[in-house]
């Protein structure tokens, strides 16, 4: 398995090590729940380092990216930052993205850590197709990647950086001086509260891991595993790579429209996209809710009317809501909010009502 530039660091903190996509990841240090609930109530810490980041640079950047990707990158301002899918041509996604702007032709590309190679390989390619002097440099080795979540993170981040963090709005990002590491900060995340997404190079992540850590101590501040993490971006019904996306589900059918700028002359697979969006896809992703104490999982079949009509692509219990939920892909007709379905668990059939994400609405307390 892969190691992460803080691998060392998991384990002196006691994190439990599992593979993840071939990574030896943390799943959880003090225990999901005790993790999870720091997040929720005052900050945790992730590293993310697994996750693919790759630079597009050069003349003609800007197009490039409009052309491969299927969001309005000409939106993003400078040291702003854009979600977004990168789709095959049937339309199917081959990735879900963050694309982070450093200058006017400079781009940075956050990509899940199974698919980094498969990304800058086609990334590669679709430059040399369009006969483009494109910089296309992978810097997963050199960059490494934190993630500070929760409540209490920007007073933890304001105590290394001043009040000029605060001056940051949601995707916004600033290259800073983090205990003396040049750190690309941008307000991103994956759990749904206030939190901040560092890069920083590989050879300093333990030093600015651990003064994070010391620094957020009094703060509540806990490290944070995958376990937590998934539990966090559920509730928020945030797509999971390789479970609600894969290249056989198009954004259309993951009701992702709204990452597709349909104002786009051209983009790979558009062709697709905008023909399944005139005629309607036949599945639809939707969002549910067990009506009784129970715990859905990945792979449980959907049935409604005395037959199957779709399959769980992400389930869990929410710690938060205390009950079960979960993203599904059904048979169109049954994905209106409100539609009552039957989820087959452990051979019981257990009721439940599809319903509008987020799962969780954290009260506004901050902008």
């Amino acid at each position: 398995m892969k190691r992460t530039p803080l691998y060392e660091a998991h384990l002196a903190y006691s994190g439990k090590i599992v593979d993840f996509a071939g990574w030896a990841m943390p799943l959880q240090y003090s225990g999901v729940l005790d993790e999870y609930n720091a997040v929720r109530n005052t900050a945790g810490l992730f590293d993310v380092s697994h996750m693919g980041r790759i630079q597009v640079e050069g003349k003609g950047a800007l197009t490039y990216l409009q052309l491969v990707t299927t969001n309005d990158v000409e939106k993003i301002s400078l040291l702003n930052s854009q979600y977004s899918m990168i789709c095959n041509q049937e339309g199917g996604v081959k990735d879900d993205i963050f694309i982070y702007r450093l200058a006017e032709e400079n781009f940075l590309l956050c990509v899940n850590a199974s698919n980094r190679e498969k990304i800058f390989n086609w990334l590669q390619q679709q430059s040399k197709e369009q006969m483009l002097s494109l910089k296309i440099e992978d810097k997963s080795e050199s960059l490494a990647q934190l993630a500070l979540q929760g409540p209490a993170a920007p007073a933890i981040i304001r105590q290394e950086l001043g009040e000029e963090v605060d001056c940051l709005k949601p995707r916004q990002c600033a290259e800073l001086n983090l205990s003396g590491v040049s750190t690309l900060i941008t307000r991103t995340g994956y759990t749904g509260e206030r939190g901040y997404e560092l890069y920083l190079p590989s050879d300093q992540a333990v030093e600015v891991w651990e003064k994070i850590m010391a620094v957020g101590k009094p703060h509540g501040l806990k490290p944070a595993g995958l376990g937590a993490r998934d539990l966090l971006r559920l509730d928020m019904g945030y797509f999971l790579y390789g479970n609600d996306l894969t290249e056989e589900i198009t954004p259309v059918e993951a009701g992702a429209e709204w990452l597709v700028s349909w104002g786009k002359m051209e983009f790979v697979g558009h062709e697709v996209l905008r023909r399944q969006k005139a005629q309607r896809p036949t599945k639809r992703l939707v969002a549910f809710e067990l009506l009784s104490k129970a715990v859905p999982r990945h792979g449980m079949k959907i049935k409604a009317d005395g037959m199957e009509i779709g399959e769980i692509s992400s389930g869990n219990l929410s710690p938060i809501l205390q009950k079960g939920i979960g993203l599904g892909f059904v048979l169109s007709p049954y994905a209106e909010v409100g539609t009552t379905v039957d989820v087959e668990i452990r051979g019981r059939s257990v009721s439940a009502k599809v319903v509008k994400l987020p799962f969780y609405r954290k009260p506004k307390l901050f902008a």
